[in-house]
């Protein structure tokens, strides 16, 4: 608060005083009060009066520049009233207590509204394994009873585990305080478990993975970043590029050092299928998104790459990717901090 914006909201007593002093020097005049002493007085009062309206506002602007200071330093600025001392004037009182008031009924709700969503994420984590159960069943049912029709209803049975997978990871993902932890974890047991994840899917669609120069370390939680790659696995399967050949997704780590003594690790995951167009690229890992060739393609929820992503950066992990149409997809995953190669 300016000394200029304070007068100016005091703008009206401060004229009300002005007349007043005005008919006073008026009336001492009228009463033969020599001239001198008209101006000595009324300059007394208007000194004092300066004085006063100075030290009422270097007062106020003490506890106004603290409120401005802590709604710019804090993210929840509901807690401003937890960084200021209660002011001894009244306005601020009565302004400190309805804020306070106002800051904590905002921290009830937010207290009820994170116990609903725990609860909720509770439910949904005991759903998907007791889910599990079931499916593990129909699995083991379609292995000892092969036939055409029930391979085909055991591929729909993985379809559904996949998305019963996802709804798991989305629930986890606002908490990963419960189910998180970074070490360092060698990349090509990282990978390679994800391929066993999602060998049917890939086998399925008659694509053959390529593993190259994967003999690093980083540092992930490697359940994780197992199921990250096995959903760029699984869009790698679906989008399998016509033709009667096989597709292969090629799999392979690179090293590049970015400062001194500063490297980074980026994973990379290409596939030969049918690319994207170049309008989709820029939305591919926006939530719901499917683009055309989720349209076109497969049937799609635009949930894996927004999955990926969102997991990565929780990890610490950036993610993008490169796509031409006809050529194929490369997803990048970036580990910063590495150690050397093993």
């Amino acid at each position: 608060m300016s000394f200029w914006s304070y007068l100016a909201d005091r703008a009206v007593p401060l004229l009300v005083r002005a007349v007043a002093l005005a008919f006073v020097a008026l009336v001492m005049s009228v009463y033969g009060v020599e001239g001198a002493v008209v101006a000595f007085v009324c300059g007394v009062l208007v000194l004092a009066a300066f004085v006063a309206l100075v030290l009422d506002w270097l007062h106020r602007r003490g506890f106004y520049q603290q409120i401005s200071d802590a709604l710019d330093s804090l993210d929840e600025t509901y807690l401003a009233t937890e960084l200021v001392e209660r002011p001894h004037f009244l306005e601020g009182e009565l302004f400190f207590d309805a804020l306070d008031r106002e800051s904590k009924a905002m921290r009830d709700r937010l207290a009820a509204a994170r116990h609903r969503q725990r609860e909720y994420r509770e439910y949904v984590e005991t759903w998907v394994h007791e889910i599990k159960t079931p499916i593990a069943a129909a699995h083991l049912v379609a292995h000892n009873n092969p036939s055409p029709e029930v391979d085909a209803m055991d591929a729909e049975v993985g379809e559904i585990e996949g998305y019963v997978e996802q709804a798991l990871y989305y629930s986890r993902g606002t908490s990963l305080d419960r189910d998180f932890q970074i070490r360092e974890v060698a990349l090509s047991e990282v990978v390679r478990d994800a391929l066993r994840h999602k060998a049917r899917t890939l086998i399925g669609a008659r694509v053959t993975p390529e593993l190259v120069d994967l003999d690093v370390t980083v540092r992930t939680d490697p359940k994780w970043l197992s199921f990250v790659i096995g959903q760029v696995l699984v869009n790698a399967a679906k989008y399998r590029a016509d033709g009667e050949g096989r597709g292969h997704v090629r799999i392979f780590a690179e090293r590049d050092e970015t400062g001194l003594d500063s490297w980074v690790t980026r994973l990379a995951i290409a596939d030969d299928g049918v690319g994207m167009p170049a309008s989709d690229v820029g939305r591919a890992f926006d939530k719901g998104f499917t683009g055309e060739n989720g349209r076109r393609f497969a049937r799609s929820t635009g949930m894996g790459l927004y999955l990926v992503r969102k997991l990565c950066a929780k990890m610490g992990v950036d993610a993008w990717l490169e796509s031409e149409e006809g050529v194929g997809t490369t997803v990048y995953l970036s580990f910063p901090d590495m150690v050397d190669r093993a």
